[in-house]
C-alpha cells in the first residue's frame, strides 16, 4: 500500500533500485563477453536478452510507478472540485463506465456529484484501467497515460525516438525472432538513456506528491 507520502517514495525507491541493480550486472556481464568473444553467438543471445530485458524494466516501472501514484491519490478521497483537470475527466470517465454496467453504488456516485457538486468525492477507476500500457509502451501510449494522471508528457519528448525506435521496435524485433541485437557499446548507452527515462519518472511522480500537483490551483 502507498498510503502516505513516505511509503508512496518508498515503494518508488525500491521498486527503481533493483532494476537498477539488474541493468548494472547485465551490462557489465555483456561488455565482459563482448570484450573476450565479440562473435560468439552466447554474447549476441546476451545482449538481444538485454535489450528486451531493458524494455521489460521499462513497462514494468512505468506501470507500477503510476498505479502507486494513483493509489495514493485515490486514498486521499478528495472531492472532484478539489482535483486537477485531467484526474476529474479520469474519474469521471470512470464513473460513467460502471454506471454503464448498471453499477448501482456508481449510479448513487453520479446522482450525488449532480445533486451536491461541492462535496462529491471522486473516486478513482481501477488502476488496470488507468494504468494501460497494451504491452507496447511507447511514447504515444506514455503520453496517454501521463494525460490521465495529471502529468506533464513534455518531460517524455526529447525521448520520443528514443522510446519508440531504440527500446520498442528493437524489443519488438527480438520478440518476433529477427536477427536484431546491439554492440557494446549500443546496449550500455541504451542502459543509461533508459535508467534516465526510469529516474525521471520516479522524479515525476514524487514531486508531484510531494507538492500536491494532483489538486486543482497547486
Amino acid at each position: 500500500m502507498t498510503k502516505t507520502l513516505a511509503e508512496l517514495e518508498a515503494f518508488l525507491d525500491d521498486a527503481f533500485s533493483w532494476r537498477r541493480a539488474e541493468l548494472v550486472a547485465l551490462e557489465t556481464e555483456i561488455a565482459r563477453h563482448y570484450k573476450n568473444s565479440p562473435d560468439s553467438p552466447l554474447t549476441r543471445a546476451l545482449a538481444r536478452s538485454g535489450v528486451a530485458l531493458l524494455y521489460a524494466h521499462w513497462e514494468g516501472y512505468v506501470k507500477e510507478a503510476c498505479e502507486a501514484y494513483l493509489e495514493y491519490i485515490s486514498v486521499r478521497r478528495l472531492r472532484y472540485q478539489e482535483l486537477c483537470d485531467e484526474l476529474v475527466i479520469t474519474a469521471l470517465l470512470g464513473l460513467l463506465r460502471r454506471v454503464d454496467t448498471g453499477d448501482d453504488v456508481a449510479h448513487e456516485s453520479l446522482l450525488e456529484l449532480v445533486r451536491r457538486p461541492d462535496t462529491a468525492r471522486a473516486r478513482m477507476p481501477r488502476r488496470e484501467s488507468v494504468v494501460n500500457t497494451k504491452s507496447n509502451l511507447n511514447y504515444e501510449v506514455l503520453a496517454g497515460l501521463c494525460i490521465k494522471l495529471g502529468l506533464p508528457e513534455s518531460e517524455f519528448t526529447t525521448r520520443k525516438n528514443l522510446i519508440n525506435r531504440s527500446l520498442c521496435d528493437a524489443r519488438n524485433q527480438i520478440a518476433h525472432g529477427r536477427l536484431y541485437f546491439p554492440d557494446a557499446g549500443g546496449f550500455a548507452d541504451l542502459r543509461d538513456r533508459v535508467l534516465e527515462m526510469l529516474e525521471s519518472m520516479h522524479s515525476l511522480l514524487v514531486s508531484h506528491a510531494r507538492d500536491g500537483r494532483y489538486r486543482v490551483n497547486t
